[in-house]
């Protein structure tokens, strides 16, 4: 099958230090290439992309630019234009705004698909050949926040008190300790916190293979959430808020906990080492890989090629879903 990814992206491929929809459009092209089929790429103005890439040109129609070539386009981006070819697109983030979605649209979760009104999803997978190995024995004395640190949502502040009130060390990777960002202000003069900026790549997974765990009090519903399965595969457990996706994630009780309340975090963190760091990294290694992802998507590209559907009705957001949820101390 001849496959084209369009994603309008200035990070470069493969992904070097972060950018999670573009690993994940990398760990979907490389097992595409691994079965047999014929993938190339519309991309953005990035540094550094691989021969079968085609940079977007913004004086050219997108019809034009993708041409006959494909038997099926996948978008990562919004899109419900005409092409001459079938298409499919995925939504990896959440509505910023009342609207509606083509009707071969993928989400990322069956709470994501819901939230917008939608039936069909596919769980993001991840190439982890480029994770390294786990550590499955004694963790370091600390807990790790992974995400935009400076987004509310994210709820920087929540997990600084959350690890205050369990008395346990906490790295924080997305960020940095003051932060005049127009999304909020903060400042955590706090002596238990380390902060190491918008860290990637090998430093980022070391970090993360050394934690205790990943403590996520997210505030709004997580569409998916790579930082929880990259963290499981290395072998930390999961401490969040059950909002969105994360429920679907975090099955199993050796896996990790999840409250929308601080204290109950901040409870079982101080007794983190009864999680089982093999099951964590066994489950993320077999359940959220690349291959999965990439035989689900396969299913939805001969749908559509043979002229069926995805969704039953166009999916639509009837409002932003970036509001703050509740949570409690």
């Amino acid at each position: 099958m001849k496959i084209l990814h369009v994603l309008q992206s200035k990070l470069s491929l493969p992904a070097r230090d972060y950018g999670g929809t573009e690993r994940i459009v990398w760990g979907l092209l490389t097992a595409q290439q691994a079965s047999g089929h014929e993938v190339r790429l519309l991309w953005g103005d990035a540094p550094d992309l691989p021969k079968n890439a085609a940079r977007y040109d913004a004086t050219k129609s997108m019809r034009e630019q993708i041409g006959g070539w494909p038997d099926i386009v996948h978008f990562h981006q919004p899109f419900d234009g005409e092409l001459d070819v079938p298409y499919i697109s995925t939504e990896h983030g959440n509505a910023e705004h009342a609207r509606s979605y083509g009707q071969n649209t993928v989400f990322l979760s069956a709470r994501h698909a819901n939230n917008h009104n939608a039936e069909c999803f596919i769980h993001n997978g991840l190439d982890w050949t480029e994770y390294g190995q786990p550590h499955l024995g004694k963790p370091q004395n600390y807990f790790h926040f992974l995400g935009k640190a400076k987004w509310p949502i994210k709820n920087l502040s929540g997990a600084v008190a959350v690890s205050k009130q369990a008395g346990v060390k906490l790295q924080i990777l997305g960020g940095v300790r003051f932060s005049l960002s127009s999304r909020g202000f903060y400042f955590h003069p706090d002596w238990h916190l380390r902060f190491n900026g918008m860290v990637g790549g090998a430093v980022k997974n070391k970090l993360v293979r050394n934690s205790r765990g990943l403590l996520f009090p997210v505030r709004w519903h997580e569409p998916f959430g790579l930082a929880i399965i990259e963290s499981l595969y290395l072998g930390a457990p999961v401490f969040a808020t059950p909002y969105g996706a994360i429920p679907e994630i975090i099955t199993q009780p050796e896996l990790g906990f999840l409250s929308s309340s601080y204290s109950e975090l901040a409870s079982v963190m101080q007794d983190s080492s009864k999680y089982d760091r093999e099951a964590c990294h066994h489950y993320a290694k077999t359940r959220f890989n690349n291959l999965t992802m990439a035989a689900a998507y396969q299913q939805c590209y001969l749908k559509v090629i043979s002229g069926g559907v995805l969704n039953s009705k166009k999916p639509y957001a009837e409002h932003r879903w970036h509001e703050l949820l509740p949570v409690t101390n």
